[in-house]
């Protein structure tokens, strides 16, 4: 079963800046180590993808998920992980605080379709610590100056700069 991410943000200012390359790894990753289960399969059919798309709102205090939304003609099966934006950024360690609330979310759809994450739980505090570590997780900067001033703009920076000093 592929696992598919995508980034869709509907409020303005609040978005996370991760990059395309961000999706495709995680993507992969995933992909990697989970399997369809029987209820997925029933539900769904084998040869449907699980696609999950990455958003964020202001107001939340824990993820909010929407799904799911079956595209029988593109066999794919999608939910949107709502992160809660003010939470996360308030942390200096936004990009890992981010990615920690995105898994979870993760693992609740999973857990709702009874497929096993215990390979992507065992995995999930290097997975976290190598995207962060690596520059290209993070879109280049924008052409539009205001786009880079951005807290969580601001906060990736310093954090995906910190991490490479070490």
């Amino acid at each position: 079963m592929k696992v598919w991410f995508g980034q869709i943000y509907i409020g303005p200012g609040v978005s996370f800046p991760f990059s395309h390359h961000f999706q495709r790894r995680l993507s992969h990753e995933v992909t990697a180590l989970v399997e369809p289960s029987e209820k997925f399969i029933k539900k769904f059919g084998r040869e449907f993808e699980l696609m999950f798309r990455i958003s964020a709102k202001q107001k939340l205090k824990r993820n909010e998920i929407r799904g799911p939304t079956v595209f029988n003609k593109t066999r794919d099966v999608e939910y949107t992980i709502f992160l809660p934006f003010a939470v996360i950024i308030r942390h200096v360690d936004a990009p890992k605080v981010a990615l920690t609330f995105l898994l979870r979310g993760v693992c609740d759809v999973f857990d709702s379709l009874e497929i096993d994450k215990t390979k992507l739980l065992g995995k999930q505090e290097s997975l976290i610590d190598d995207i962060c570590a690596d520059l290209t997780m993070l879109e280049e900067p924008s052409w539009n100056e205001a786009d880079n001033k951005t807290l969580s703009r601001l906060l990736f920076d310093a954090y995906f700069e910190k991490k490479q000093k070490t």
